[in-house]
């Protein structure tokens, strides 16, 4: 795993549906477009040529908002920690860990969403990810839960009643350090896809995280590569709360 961190940062803003809105430099500006009739009345005009621009100024509360958005960011390792599970005739089934810490100098963030898209030749899939349920503080030891493999490349956590003796692992159980998360709910996309998502809710969220997938390749396969991107809810605390999405980046999977 690679000690290197990259910065994922929010670059624009998104709407209730966590949909593109504006582009966190043209709120910077507050730049209004404006398209003008031709004198000449033409039906056919260049709009690029015709556009006027007006700009307003930021709002003190708007300046403070923006300097506070700008300040916060995620950094992730440039590879992620991944070991092989086991390989079969013409598969091999891997467990791949996402560590991340998030930078909030001020304000909080509510809820988040985080994107991971595998890509590789042949193309490979996530069967599964981690966390994907309630996860209430008691299961949680010293950011820790624990966890394991079962023979269908399932996460099976160890929290919550023991479980069968009859169950049979593939890997573990092993403790998964899952982060300074308090009492939250999360959402998985579900697996048997190549891009998994995660939607992280209440309370919870603090500096680190942690997500862990299995995935399963062709043995041919001799890298993956994933592209990583988050967007969540950001309470400055004295605005209102405003949805973001960060850039893109490129981690090494495997």
């Amino acid at each position: 795993m690679s000690n290197e961190v990259i910065k994922i940062k929010p670059t624009a803003f998104l709407d209730e549906k966590w949909e593109y809105d504006t582009s966190l430099l043209e709120y910077e500006y507050l730049v209004e477009y404006e398209f003008v009739t031709p004198s000449s009345g033409g039906a056919y005009y260049s709009p690029r040529r015709d556009l006027k621009l007006k700009k307003k100024p930021l709002t003190p509360e708007e300046k403070k908002l923006i300097s506070w958005i700008k300040s916060t960011r995620i950094e992730i390792a440039e590879g992620a920690d991944t070991r092989s599970i086991v390989k079969k005739r013409k598969f091999e089934y891997l467990k791949s860990e996402i560590g991340m810490n998030i930078v909030i100098p001020k304000g909080s963030i509510k809820e988040m969403r985080f994107y991971v898209e595998l890509f590789a030749n042949p193309e490979v899939i996530a069967i599964d990810g981690f966390p994907r349920d309630a996860i209430s503080q008691k299961d949680i030891k010293g950011g820790k839960v624990k966890i394991a493999v079962g023979e269908l490349f399932k996460f099976i956590p160890m929290f919550g009643g023991a479980l069968a003796g009859s169950i049979k692992f593939e890997l573990g159980p092993w403790e998964f350090k899952l982060g300074s998360l308090k009492k939250v709910n999360v959402d998985f996309s579900g697996g048997l896809t190549s891009k998994p998502e995660w939607y992280f809710k209440k309370n919870g969220i603090k500096n680190d995280l942690r997500v862990a997938l299995t995935i399963k390749k062709p043995k041919e396969t001799k890298y993956i590569m994933g592209k990583i991107k988050a967007g969540w809810l950001y309470d400055p605390g004295f605005f209102r709360k405003v949805r973001l999405e960060t850039d893109t980046k490129t981690i090494k999977i495997f």
